[in-house]
């Protein structure tokens, strides 16, 4: 029988070293399924490393997580997020106000984080009139719908009580936990490195099933595709041989899952280039030519939300290919449309 590729989000705890219990929150209507909550033993109580959606059932697992471990709340001391996402953050004003503990987060992330929190409804458009620059009023109309018809309330994310940019020694009473910046995924992510048990706590950097989204902060980084590979080699020379990721399972093999990744974007830029240089492109049309996903679904049968999640990965890799020469970008009316490269050199 084939492995179920997502019993890892199942609502259990899981010890995946000592000291150290996997505790996956469930992401209601999200493909995605979970995401894992890390509960590490500390000389000072317990480090929550990321925090899931501020939901009900989010915080039912996180409580039923605490129990099976004897512990409340009121036993974590430090909460650590890996980046400013809703998933990963959205639980953090509860935990602290019902622990008392302090909150971190990559300094990178402080302009989303104050975005979000001093208006959501202006950042949420930020992210709409960027699709609108890509050409994807197609995709703008069909989030529109979807809005409406959701639940949830407009999420201000916490202000952290500390930022960390990376090289910090997090807990240095015991365990050793090295801040790592790895930004790409959002401008601020963190990673943190355990070297006397070699585990790498990866948050949406580095992931066991998928490639992690690109430039969905506020606002957009100039060159989030650059960064998240410089990241990646960054972490590939980690001597980890556990990696606990945001999503998926807990893995090994961190420089063969890290290669797969650059590959993988390697042969991304081969394909915008081969789109753009047929006829020239904006990013939607581009990100409409492509396959998606490990199934190789068309951008037709995405969902809204990872509609747009494709044009902005699209457009991450066509500003790289503008970046590195191989492609210019023209814009008109607040549309930017890239085209091949012309005189000596063009490909």
């Amino acid at each position: 029988m084939a492995e179920d590729r997502y019993s890892w989000a199942e609502p259990a705890l899981e010890e995946v070293a000592d000291g150290v219990f996997r505790c996956p929150l469930p992401l209601p209507g999200d493909a995605l399924r979970a995401v894992n909550a890390y509960l590490v033993r500390t000389a000072r109580g317990l480090l929550l490393i990321d925090c899931g959606w501020d939901r009900d059932e989010s915080r039912e697992a996180l409580l039923s997580g605490l129990r099976r471990l004897g512990g409340a709340p009121g036993d974590i001391s430090a909460i650590f997020a890996t980046h400013v996402h809703r998933d990963h953050l959205g639980l953090a004003g509860w935990v602290r106000q019902e622990s008392g503990a302090w909150l971190s987060l990559g300094l990178g992330d402080r302009e989303t984080q104050v975005a979000f929190a001093e208006n959501p409804a202006r950042a949420r458009q930020a992210s709409l009139d960027r699709l609108l620059s890509c050409s994807a009023e197609d995709v703008v109309e069909r989030l529109l719908a979807a809005d409406q018809a959701r639940s949830d309330a407009p999420w201000a994310p916490p202000a952290p009580d500390v930022y960390l940019v990376g090289g910090e020694l997090l807990l240095p009473e015991g365990p050793a936990l090295r801040v790592i910046a790895t930004p790409g995924h959002t401008r601020g992510h963190l990673c943190l490195f355990d070297k006397g048990r070699s585990i790498l706590f990866a948050g949406d950097h580095v992931l066991p099933h998928i490639t992690p989204s690109l430039g969905v902060e506020l606002p957009l980084a100039d060159s989030a595709l650059a960064s998240f590979m410089d990241s990646l080699q960054l972490v590939r020379e980690l001597p980890a041989t556990l990696v606990l990721p945001a999503h998926g399972p807990a893995f090994s093999g961190l420089r063969e899952r890290v290669d797969e990744l650059l590959d993988h974007h390697r042969d991304r830029l081969e394909r915008c280039l081969e789109v753009v240089n047929s006829k020239g492109s904006t990013a939607r049309e581009v990100a409409g030519a492509l396959p998606w996903t490990r199934r190789r679904r068309t951008f037709s049968s995405l969902d809204p939300f990872n509609q747009m999640l494709a044009v902005f990965e699209s457009e991450a890799h066509l500003r790289v290919l503008t970046d590195n020469g191989r492609l210019r970008m023209e814009a008109s009316a607040g549309r930017g449309r890239y085209l091949p490269q012309e005189g000596p050199g063009a490909q």
